[in-house]
């Protein structure tokens, strides 16, 4: 079946954001006066949310902050460092060779609506896509498939003429669990989690790998 679009996770496949998340957590940490954490650790706690991020990095430092709370004061403090973060080799020359080829583009992240279009505007990705859909504009983010199916119905597709790229099994999952085509990238956020068990298509520490696999289907 020909590939009709693709779908990307945001942190750790398009972007390395944890320097900003790093300085945000540990504002946070700072405020509560413990010890401050660093992007290698923070790394392993991407990809499920701010929420459980703030909440690992408590839980590292042997901290208590009732959640709503946390979260607040995160929100608080990544305000101020969301611009801390660079796309990865290729990604922008990527997405335009993929839309050139007239594949649609989506942007499926669990990172809030409230930060995704002021981070995507910073990085100049706010036009590369044809749709961005958010963690807090479903029930149920990823792992769950729901914002990947909510997708392709959205483009009239089924879910075998889509491909996912991402960093995690967060990622791997929800497009295993519906038939969907999947991609890893190595380089990102994977939570020390295997991420070839999942079967993907490709394996890749290089963006431009993805595209010439997404352009070959």
């Amino acid at each position: 079946m020909t590939l009709k679009a693709v779908l990307f996770d945001l942190d750790g496949t398009l972007v390395d954001s944890v320097p900003g998340l790093t300085e945000a957590v540990n504002g946070v940490l700072a405020e509560l006066g413990g010890e401050v954490c660093n992007d290698d650790q923070v790394r392993v706690w991407v990809g499920n949310g701010p929420q459980k991020l703030i909440e690992r990095a408590l839980a590292f430092r042997a901290m208590d902050l009732p959640s709503e709370q946390a979260l607040e004061r995160f929100r608080h403090y990544y305000e101020q460092t969301l611009g801390n973060a660079v796309c990865y080799p290729g990604v922008r020359t990527g997405l335009a060779a993929l839309r050139k080829a007239g594949l649609k583009l989506a942007c499926v992240t669990n990172k809030s609506s409230h930060y995704t279009e002021p981070f995507l505007r910073q990085l100049e990705l706010a036009d590369a896509f044809d749709e961005v859909l958010c963690g807090d504009e479903v029930d149920r983010p990823k792992p769950d498939p729901q914002s990947l199916q909510i997708l392709c119905d959205r483009f009239g597709i089924s879910t075998r003429e889509a491909m996912m790229v991402g960093d995690s099994v967060n990622d791997l999952i929800p497009a295993e669990t519906i038939g969907m085509p999947r991609i890893a990238v190595s380089y990102g956020y994977h939570q020390n989690k295997p991420l070839d068990v999942h079967q993907p298509l490709l394996l890749t520490d290089h963006f431009n790998e993805v595209v010439a696999c997404c352009l070959a289907h």
